[in-house]
């Protein structure tokens, strides 16, 4: 935004720290309100109705829807995106380890952003999805090349299962993962998995994939390093 005081098309002129709230808010609204209901399913005046402000306080700030949506995949799901991958330096040797702390991060970024499990089912793996081909410049790619280079190199050190595909990987962690906890209403409402919690799932997803990468000729081979 610009440095100077700003006239707010409601409100008259507001410092910039309100300003700002403003905006924030407002993102965190469509954000919410695309997630549990879908982008194509919100309106504009939903947004500004879940704030307390007029529609034309959105359009202030977000002139076209597809600036609303670019602005959601820069300010906030690729805040999802840095959380999961800015650890992961290309150094790392412990398959076991990356791969566990990735699970972690992936169930711990829910408790920090709620919205992210229903938004990436919803409008990024479904067909139609309105974030799909707005996100596919986002993938980290060199975080991903590196993932499966530390994946790759402990195959050949022969403590990782060598029927793993190491390009595969991480979209079975998404997949054990995100569906879950995108699904966490509809389970909620099944007796037998009613108890669950995200520690049981990750707890689940941990032990899938430390026997599942671990070399068979090996035995149980999750320490090795």
């Amino acid at each position: 935004m610009s440095s100077h005081t700003i006239k707010n098309p409601s409100f008259g002129h507001t410092s910039e720290k309100a300003d700002h709230n403003t905006r924030e808010q407002l993102l965190d609204a469509a954000t919410a309100l695309f997630s549990e209901q879908g982008i194509a399913s919100t309106t504009v005046a939903q947004i500004a109705a879940h704030v307390g402000v007029t529609s034309a306080m959105v359009h202030y700030y977000f002139k076209t829807r597809d600036q609303l949506l670019n602005t959601v995949i820069e300010e906030r799901i690729k805040r999802f995106l840095t959380y999961v991958w800015d650890p992961v330096t290309g150094r790392e040797d412990d398959p076991f380890t990356l791969a566990k702390d990735i699970v972690i991060r992936i169930i711990k970024a829910s408790d920090l952003m709620p919205w992210i499990p229903q938004l990436w089912s919803r409008e990024i793996v479904n067909e139609g999805g309105m974030l799909r081909e707005k996100m596919i410049r986002h993938i980290p790619i060199d975080k991903l090349k590196q993932f499966e280079d530390c994946i790759a190199a402990a195959q050949k050190r022969g403590i990782v299962n060598p029927d793993i595909d190491p390009r595969w990987l991480f979209i079975s962690i998404i997949g054990l993962t995100m569906l879950p906890l995108a699904a966490v209403k509809i389970f909620n409402r099944v007796p037998t998995l009613v108890a669950l919690n995200k520690d049981d799932l990750a707890r689940h997803i941990i032990a899938l994939l430390m026997h599942g990468l671990a070399n068979p000729s090996l035995g149980d081979g999750t320490n090795s390093g």
